[in-house]
């Protein structure tokens, strides 16, 4: 066999082993699963949906995430409509996402070491995805790429795949998908940018500082000028500028759920690489770049994942310090390691970085076992069952009671997400989700939504629960003025008094 054909041979197998990953455990998106669905995908599709309809982001629905997340979303919907849409876009992503993964392995490893670090990549990342149609899943590539650009660069340096150059506009690219997405999901680009920079300065070629600065620039324009003309376009860059940055922070920074050790322990990947990375003793250059790096990006995650609140998914993000962390071990200390068992040395000798390779290892493998088991019990348990069924079908009956020339007069007060995915609908008001905290967070949507509510009160309301609706005038309003049609496992219906 040619070694071309080898190699087609070996990144196709990688790749199916991604379709099939995401095919078993995105349980809101995946055929596999056809009852399942989740508030946060349903949200985002349902974005993705109204674009391809004229909606536009910001103006017509309210939300904090950027606008980049939701036109890849709106190329699934664009292409396919519903869920395989959906589907479809994760496909690309998890393909891009460990045929990446892989390329850096090989970089430093052999073919078996590559797929042992593959399959600790599918084990832990299978407890963090969640249900699925994320943006820390679905831009995943942005991170890896970044990851193989700088290891390639400080291995290869001149004969790199990618000059310094044209490395610096993709990595420039992928910031400004991040900054018009989740900016703190480019906390592995931002890590990436600053090691190359030390390792520059250190080399004091400052003409390549200038010549990557401005090609990162141009990546960063490469993105921005298409999202901003789309707004002025529409007439919405007031509104897209305070939803994505400054409400956006505003959120970030609200911390109502305090710090606690559940929090930190997710943090278990950052922790143990960041230990490891100290650890390190380089005998050369490259070895010095690369432990400069796993610091920085240790440090840089870990700070990043502290805006915000504590939801398992966010922590997805990890993944490029666990890979980057596994591959320098598999690399710097398996072979020593195997060295010091044949010669009879004892590998637990104590010896802070066998500690260090000990520690990382376990720790991983332990504390992220359980979650991945019970991910995978209850992708089982939803599949033999299948759960969600039955609110998929209370769904439904609630949009049928309301006449189908009424429809465009359902006013969503809370939730709504799955009710709107399942029936193909789109929302009539601004803010059709997480309606009772962003309220809280700028006193000016509650004052739009009672002037609705007062001056222009729509015929049907839909609420998820409106005794736990997290404001009182809102509750109340709804109590002395609707009465309750409907209440079943999927909204609560209720109409204007006549």
């Amino acid at each position: 066999m040619s070694r071309l054909k080898q190699t087609i041979i070996e990144y196709f197998l990688v790749a199916v082993s991604g379709i099939l990953y995401i095919f078993q455990c995105s349980s809101w998106t995946s055929p596999l699963y056809p009852y399942a669905y989740g508030y946060d995908s349903s949200w985002y599709a349902l974005m993705g949906r109204a674009i391809t309809e004229g909606c536009v982001p910001y103006r017509d629905y309210f939300d904090l995430k950027g606008p980049v997340f939701f036109f890849y979303e709106a190329l699934g919907q664009l292409i396919i409509r519903n869920r395989p849409g959906i589907f479809l876009i994760q496909c690309i992503s998890v393909v891009l996402t460990v045929v990446l993964l892989w390329i850096t392995a090989r970089l430093f490893l052999n073919r078996l070491l590559s797929v042992a670090v593959l399959l600790l990549y599918y084990f832990v990342a299978y407890a963090l995805i969640w249900g699925g149609n994320t943006v820390e899943e679905l831009f995943q590539p942005l991170s890896f790429g970044a990851v193989y650009l700088t290891l390639d660069y400080i291995k290869n340096r001149e004969k790199a795949f990618f000059s310094k150059e044209r490395s610096a506009l993709i990595m420039g690219i992928g910031f400004g998908v991040f900054l018009y997405s989740k900016v703190t999901l480019s906390a592995v680009i931002i890590s990436s940018v600053l090691t190359v920079l030390i390792i520059l300065i250190k080399e004091k070629d400052y003409k390549a500082i200038r010549d990557c600065a401005l090609s990162f620039l141009k990546g960063l324009l490469i993105v921005s000028v298409p999202v901003f003309i789309y707004f002025i376009a529409n007439g919405a860059v007031k509104d897209f500028l305070y939803c994505a940055f400054l409400f956006a922070f505003r959120r970030s920074t609200d911390y109502y759920e305090p710090f606690s050790f559940e929090w930190e322990s997710n943090l278990l990947i950052c922790y143990a690489a960041l230990f490891y990375g100290l650890c390190m003793k380089p005998e050369d250059g490259e070895e010095k770049d690369r432990k400069i790096y796993l610091l920085i990006l240790s440090v840089i995650q870990f700070l990043s994942l502290h805006f915000g609140t504590p939801y398992l998914y966010y922590f997805l993000t990890q993944m490029p310090v666990f890979t980057v962390m596994l591959i320098y071990i598999l690399k710097d200390d398996v072979g020593r390691i195997s060295n010091d068992i044949k010669s009879g040395k004892s590998v637990f000798k104590p010896d802070v970085r066998n500690f260090a390779i000990f520690l990382a290892i376990t720790t991983i493998i332990i504390g992220y076992r359980d979650l991945t088991v019970d991910k995978i019990k209850e992708n089982i348990m939803i599949f033999n069952e299948e759960t969600g069924k039955s609110q998929v079908l209370a769904c439904r009956e609630i949009y049928e009671l309301v006449p189908e020339w009424e429809r465009d007069d359902i006013y969503n007060l809370e939730s709504g997400m799955i009710y709107y995915e399942v029936n193909q609908a789109l929302p009539t008001n601004k803010y059709p989700v997480n309606l009772p905290y962003f309220l809280h967070l700028d006193p000016r949507i509650k004052t739009d939504v009672m002037n609705k509510l007062r001056f222009e009160p729509p015929k049907w309301i839909i609420c998820e629960r409106m005794w736990d609706f997290d404001d009182e005038d809102v509750k109340d309003y709804v109590y002395s003025n609707y009465e309750l049609v409907a209440d079943n496992e999927g909204e609560e219906l209720y109409r204007l008094f006549e």
